[in-house]
């Protein structure tokens, strides 16, 4: 069967069943099949452990990208998905293939974004490795931190009733990415500059997750890099439940509504369907919504939207002018 049929979440449930990758064991506290793995070294704190690898031509291309943002893009991906499991990043691993003509100057500027992501975070770029390639490039980093086990969140754990919140806006980098593909990075940076930034430059949300967990109502979490069409169906599926979004009350910029009427786009489906937002999708308990909302705003002034609700069953849909259907979109790696 071919990867582009069986897809990147089949792919990995076959891989761990195949080859009995462990999901938890002595010192293994998270696995295969969360955002990050987590290690108990004995330690007070855990240790979280996750890599993520961006592809020139898929994850970026190199008349859009500038080195800088490209290395800060490649960092930021990684430190979201620390905070997704509730913890916080410190050390940074950084592996390359580049082609021979590429100039030092460009992984000069790479580096300063890698470093400058980096700091912001509370990280440091400790090491990695490099080789050459004859095609395209491609970028790996591997992300250590911490998480105190009270502080340790997972997908699993939502339960029917929970409410489904999540941070920032959904869509924003969707609508940067359609806007780059027409238009190209100067055109498009100059009418919707913080959409093409909120695709280019991510920014993860490390103390939001913080100040959510520290408030003990988060049932579970996830960073949206898939999009919510994608990844709220893996929280789904890893707790067991289903779920409802409804379409009214997704957080959608004023400037991604305009951006999709010039696009002739729907603001909806960029909402619900586009990827690389970064944003936290959480379960939180309903007596904790009000909880959870004050502290992450009041510790970062992100604001926080509860948008839909976790069900019995295993369906996750959307409710739109009355009528649900599925939840679809977001990104799918083989996609054929």
């Amino acid at each position: 069967m071919r990867l582009s049929h069986l897809g990147e979440e089949a792919l990995i449930d076959r891989i761990v069943a195949e080859h009995l990758l462990p999901t938890s064991g002595p010192g293994l506290i998270v696995g295969v099949g969360d955002d990050a793995a987590v290690l108990d070294a004995g330690a007070p704190t855990y240790t979280v452990v996750t890599t993520d690898m961006l592809v020139e031509g898929t994850h970026y291309r190199l008349d859009i990208n500038t080195p800088y943002q490209l290395g800060w893009k490649s960092v930021a991906v990684n430190i979201s998905d620390i905070g997704a499991m509730g913890g916080f990043p410190n050390w940074t691993f950084v592996s390359f293939a580049f082609r021979g003509d590429m100039d030092a100057e460009f992984v000069d500027d790479l580096y300063h974004g890698m470093t400058e992501c980096a700091r912001r975070f509370g990280s440091t770029v400790v090491g990695g490795d490099t080789n050459a390639v004859d095609a395209e490039s491609a970028i790996s980093v591997a992300q250590m931190g911490c998480v105190e086990p009270e502080n340790l969140i997972r997908r699993t754990g939502a339960r029917p009733g929970d409410r489904i919140l999540v941070t920032g806006w959904l869509g924003n980098s969707r609508g940067g990415l359609e806007l780059l593909l027409r238009y190209g990075l100067d055109e498009a940076a100059r009418t919707y500059a913080w959409l093409v930034e909120a695709h280019l430059m991510p920014m993860p949300r490390i103390p939001e997750a913080r100040a959510a967990v520290s408030t003990g109502g988060l049932r579970a979490m996830m960073d949206l890099s898939d999009g919510l069409g994608a990844d709220l169906p893996k929280l789904c599926k890893a707790s067991g439940v289903g779920a409802v979004v409804y379409a009214d009350r997704l957080p959608i910029s004023e400037d991604l509504r305009g951006a999709a009427s010039v696009l002739g786009k729907d603001a909806v489906d960029l909402s619900a369907g586009g990827g690389e937002d970064f944003e936290l999708l959480m379960a939180v308990a309903p007596d904790a919504v009000g909880r959870v909302i004050e502290a992450v705003e009041e510790a970062t002034g992100a604001r926080v939207t509860e948008i839909g609700e976790i069900t019995d069953g295993r369906s996750v849909e959307i409710e739109r002018d009355g009528a649900r259907k599925p939840l679809k979109g977001g990104w799918e790696h083989f996609a054929g």
